[in-house]
């Protein structure tokens, strides 16, 4: 059994060993001072040299039980500096079973690839390494560490070779991992386990990203690691990690049009970051679409920074287009590319309801609107990017949203609670819905069925309206607010005698708008009096533009104004722009689309970028069929088939979190400050566990036990040396 061991013993910092030479010191000043004396004879001393042999037996044994105390005393310092440890403490020592847990990263970092092999892989074959040379009669769980976690192996499995074979099954994603969620399930295996002997072994590159919790999970966390720490487990953290490492990552992808019409031409923006860099280094990015080589462009990146990067494309064909950009290949490959489905449209379908509908050319409350959005003197073979059509007032009830991109509703006088459903169901369908004012409007009404105490569609309730247009006394100018907001964005930096054309225009009446005040609406134009002019805001998956104002001249010149098309072409295309940002999310965020109600049957597959097909379902909600997919956590393009009757094909992206291409990580140090008191036993997958990779998992320190040790060796040989100095002299060796 000593021998046991003696063999699996190790030293977490073997040079400090030396230090056992400290423990000499004692015995060389014994016999120095025994050097000391030189004997002379002397008639006196007889009777002195008596007595001593009387009692030189037990001195002797007194100053030998001394010198060994304060040797020891040296030894287990010296010993305890170095850090022991059983490589088997469990199979050795205890002799108990080990219901061993390997959580294993499955980030994108995980997937940083050198010498053809990745972390990730290196995991699964140190772990597979580790229950090879785990005993009979242990048992196993796995834990996949993603956002969310994925319990491979849950209950305690004796059966390794499965196990194992489990192991070398798993991918990893190229998402984000959660700390807090993963070691909340590692509490729930540990919960259902009933082996007392426990040991956590956790295999991960250690990234800043993943491990360095912000404040506001910092206190979930720790009262998850307070629970852990009540069940004494074992822990161990393999870093896969390599300090100092670089990285160059397209970290955004955008399109400057919040929705893409045939013959548009739109700049499609990407940028280009260098991480952990200390000099500028050099990245050529490709464009490409639907698979089709496009232009490239060479940018230097200074160390650490960001660059953009610009490309123009004109869609000459409706349909999803596939737009993708990408950098050479490095290490970590995943980042190194960002896709975008744009559905590109042949106009986009405008429907305008009109409160105050006349025949008359420009009596009407849409007319001025309308010819806004679709100029009637356009040329006539030109694509039109927005086409409109407009209805009354009454015949809203029965018309049928679906086939159209926004509504604007001008100076509609009331809604009947089933009208307001109807918009309610068109903006979970990622439509757009811009409000008008008017001397119709019910503001009772607005604010009971469209506002509804801010659970409605409306972001402000309707105050009393403002001035007065009957008598056109006295009018508000706009205030752009510096240009900050992308409707009026474009007007920045133009002249004045351009942004006249906006800030000039007069509003003689208008509706007192008044958001809640934990309302999510942004301020996008105000009056000159600091009232809200418009409002947008998010509502489901679409937007909501309330605009204070009448759409027509009848409170405000503003439609006479040549600032009028452009901006109101933005507000729609803003608010049709639902439909566009829906499909596109990132690495492991669900995706969401709605469709009619007669699709709710229909059977769904996925082909995710795997090329694996995956199958799914639509489920009733609010009279929609709506689709809910969780499965997103590879980057690329996904594509969803809904089966008859509605026999649709629907595309989407997914794209990495840039946090995952930094490649700083945790040292030791810091992954103490994350797990605070909890018992921690740090190694590196570079060199500890090349040399003896079973050893993580059985592994016991000795140094604690070794410096409750030395305070009772120092207790004993304070107290040794009070008993045997006590008394008279003892005259211990003494020699004249």
């Amino acid at each position: 059994m000593a021998a046991r061991l003696i063999w699996g013993l190790g030293f977490a910092n073997a040079p400090l060993l030396y230090g056992l030479a400290a423990a000499a010191i004692p015995i060389v000043i014994h016999l120095l001072n025994r050097r000391k004396f030189r004997e002379t004879s002397w008639a006196a001393m007889r009777f002195l040299l008596a007595a001593i042999r009387k009692n030189q037996r037990r001195i002797r044994i007194e100053n030998w039980l001394l010198l060994l105390t304060r040797t020891m005393v040296l030894v287990f310092l010296g010993l305890a500096m170095a850090k022991p440890f059983l490589e088997s403490y469990g199979a050795v020592l205890l002799g108990r079973r080990t219901h061993r847990v390997f959580v294993i990263d499955a980030s994108m970092s995980m997937t940083y690839t050198s010498a053809d092999k990745s972390r990730f892989d290196q995991a699964k074959d140190l772990a597979g390494r580790l229950l090879k040379e785990s005993r009979s009669g242990d048992a196993v769980s796995v834990i996949l560490m993603g956002e969310p976690p994925r319990v491979v192996i849950g209950d305690p499995s004796p059966n390794l070779a499965e196990a194992r074979k489990e192991i070398e099954a798993l991918e990893p994603t190229h998402g984000r991992a959660d700390p807090r969620t993963t070691l909340e399930a590692v509490e729930r295996v540990l919960e259902a386990s009933a082996i007392p002997q426990k040991e956590l072994v956790f295999l991960s590159d250690l990234q800043s990203a993943t491990w360095r919790v912000g404040e506001t999970g910092s206190d979930e966390l720790k009262r998850v690691i307070s629970r852990l720490e009540a069940r004494r487990p074992r822990i161990v953290f393999v870093d896969l990690g390599k300090s100092g490492g670089e990285n160059r990552a397209l970290t955004t992808l955008e399109i400057d049009a919040p929705v893409v019409t045939v013959g548009m031409t739109a700049h499609i923006r990407a940028t280009v970051r260098s991480f952990g860099s200390a000099q500028g280094v050099s990245a050529r990015a490709r464009l490409s679409d639907d698979g089709r080589l496009g232009p490239e462009e060479t940018v230097e990146i200074p160390p650490g920074e960001a660059v953009p990067v610009v490309f123009r494309r004109q869609f000459s064909t409706p349909g999803e287009h596939l737009i993708e950009v990408s950098l050479d290949d490095d290490p970590l490959m995943v980042d190194n590319r960002r896709r975008l489905v744009v559905p590109v449209r042949e106009s986009l379908s405008v429907l305008l309801v009109d409160g105050h509908y006349k025949a008359e050319p420009y009596q009407a409350e849409t007319d001025y609107l309308a010819q806004a959005l679709e100029p009637s003197e356009e040329d006539p073979g030109r694509p039109r990017p927005i086409r409109v059509e407009v209805i009354s007032e009454s015949r809203l009830a029965n018309r049928d949203l679906t086939p159209y991109d926004a509504v604007g509703l001008c100076n509609v006088a009331r809604f009947a609670p089933q009208e307001a459903s109807a918009l309610d169901q068109f903006l979970r369908q990622g439509g757009g819905v811009v409000v008008f004012g008017g001397d119709q409007v019910s503001a009772e009404n607005y604010n009971q069925i469209l506002f509804d105490e801010g659970r409605g569609i409306l972001p402000a309730a309707l105050g009393p309206t403002v001035g007065d247009a009957a008598k056109k006394e006295a009018g508000f100018l706009m205030n752009a607010l510096n240009y900050r907001h992308p409707i009026v964005a474009e007007f920045g930096g133009e002249s004045d005698t351009v942004t006249a054309g906006l800030t000039q225009a007069i509003t003689w009446q208008y509706h007192k708008l008044i958001p809640p005040k934990d309302g999510k609406g942004t301020i996008a134009l105000a009056f000159d009096d600091g009232d809200p002019a418009v409002i947008e805001a998010k509502r489901h998956r679409g937007t909501v533009v309330l605009v204070a104002t009448s759409a027509d001249i009848g409170w405000t010149t503003w439609p006479i104004h040549k600032s009028y098309p452009p901006i109101m072409q933005q507000i729609f295309l803003r608010a049709a722009a639902g439909r566009l940002e829906q499909r596109n999310i990132r690495v492991g965020e669900p995706f969401d689309q709605s469709f009619p109600a007669s699709g709710v049957a229909a059977p769904v597959s996925i082909t995710t970028p795997s090329g694996k097909t995956v199958s799914a379902k639509l489920t009733a909600v609010g009279g929609l069929g709506q689709l809910h997919f969780e499965q997103t956590d590879l980057a690329g393009r996904y594509e969803a088939r809904i089966g008859p009757p509605l026999s649709v094909v629907s595309s989407f992206a997914a794209n990495p979190d840039p946090s995952e291409s930094d490649p700083a990580k945790l040292d030791r140090s810091g992954l103490a400050a994350v797990f605070g008191t909890l018992n921690v036993v740090y190694v590196t997958g570079s060199n500890e566990l090349a040399l003896d990779p079973g050893s993580v998992g059985h592994r016991g320190e000795l140094h604690r036990p070794l410096l409750e040790g030395l305070l009772i060796l120092l207790l004993l040989e304070s107290l040794l040396a009070w008993k045997f100095g006590r008394g008279p002299s003892r005259a211990r060796g003494a020699r004249t």
